[in-house]
């Protein structure tokens, strides 16, 4: 299945067939610009040579939405739209090439029919691969050899349809995998950094408030790993990075930027509920994660509210040093960032409770 990438400058050649090695759509599309150039185009040019003029447009117009499309996900890094676009025009292009041609669509079905699994959804790409398999049959059956020709057509084109299917899955299944891993912490399960900044860039795109970002630092964890051991401290992170997970709300969102150093970001959240929110987590950390043989773990938090316009580093590097503030005044605790304008960011609904 194509995916959405993130909108981004237009990339260099170089650049492109990097991208094309790590992101399947993008090969097909670039192989479907290729197939415009090289071979669709020269073709038109014969056609139109010998006034064959419907093959001509079928070539042409397949050959631009080739090229349109290949280009719009080069520019974009919108594969989706693109890979429909594609797909579409393939199954038009082989009954074009069945209407004017016969038997020369039947060659076009087996690589055709693969690209469709590439490009678009697994249930869609079999909608289109029936069709494109039915159309070029129903032009193309008088060049088939009869009734033998037939069956072994629709066969070996269905199981071609198969395989397509098999193999875009299992591409797919290890796609996932492969970005699973890397944008998730593999101790604690929590998001990592990574993932944050692409998750809190794309919230601030617009402009507007994103809410709260707090920082929380587990105190003393040094002291925990010298007396108990590394393995007693990665068991206490994942016990504190569970605890944090079950006491958030849906939309709440909780990031390992590394160590013992984690950052909880809390949208549409004013000041006079986080505080609550914060000070019960904190109390919650302290009763429930433990470490070595029973001891309790405390954790100091600094709290910043984003504010329209500014970009969330700034307000990250507010919370953080909150979180300083909060470790010299004996940590176990929460610390506001110093900001008078604070009050901005708390939901007008709110203020009138």
């Amino acid at each position: 299945m194509p995916h959405l990438s993130p909108v981004r400058p237009a990339l260099s050649w170089r650049e492109l067939l990097t991208v094309a090695r790590e992101d399947y759509t993008v090969a097909v599309l670039l192989l479907g610009t290729l197939i415009a150039a090289v071979w669709l185009m020269p073709f038109a040019i014969y056609r139109a040579l010998q006034g064959n003029w419907w093959a001509m447009s079928n070539d042409v117009a397949l050959s631009a939405l080739f090229v349109w499309a290949g280009h719009r996900a080069w520019r974009t890094g919108d594969t989706r739209l693109s890979g429909w676009v594609v797909a579409c025009a393939t199954v038009g292009g082989i009954w074009a090439i069945g209407w004017a041609a016969r038997f020369a669509a039947l060659f076009w079905v087996y690589p055709g029919v693969l690209m469709l699994f590439f490009l678009v959804p697994p249930r869609a790409a079999f909608v289109l691969a029936a069709l494109a398999i039915g159309g070029s049959a129903y032009l193309s059956h008088a060049d088939l050899g009869g009734g033998e020709g037939l069956p072994f057509f629709l066969f070996t084109a269905l199981l071609t349809a198969l395989l397509g299917y098999m193999t875009s899955q299992q591409a797919q299944h290890r796609i996932a995998r492969w970005q699973s891993l890397s944008l998730i912490d593999a101790l604690t399960g929590v998001a990592n950094r990574r993932l944050m900044e692409i998750e809190l860039d794309r919230a601030s795109s617009g402009g507007g408030s994103i809410g709260l970002l707090a920082v929380l630092d587990l105190d003393h964890f040094k002291s925990i790993n010298d007396r108990f051991g590394h393995e007693a401290g990665d068991l206490v992170l994942r016990d504190f990075a569970a605890t944090v997970q079950s006491r958030l709300r849906r939309g709440d969102r909780f990031y390992r930027l590394g160590g013992e150093e984690f950052v909880l970001w809390l949208p549409d959240m004013g000041r006079a509920q986080a505080e609550a929110v914060l000070e019960r987590l904190r109390e919650q950390i302290r009763e429930h994660v433990r470490a070595g043989e029973g001891e309790a773990v405390t954790v100091s938090m600094g709290v910043a509210a984003h504010h329209a316009g500014e970009h969330w580093r700034d307000c990250l590097a507010r919370a953080d040093q909150a979180l300083y503030r909060a470790k010299s005044a004996g940590r176990n605790r929460v610390e506001w960032a110093v900001d008078d304008a604070i009050e901005r960011s708390i939901p007008l609904v709110e203020r009138r409770a």
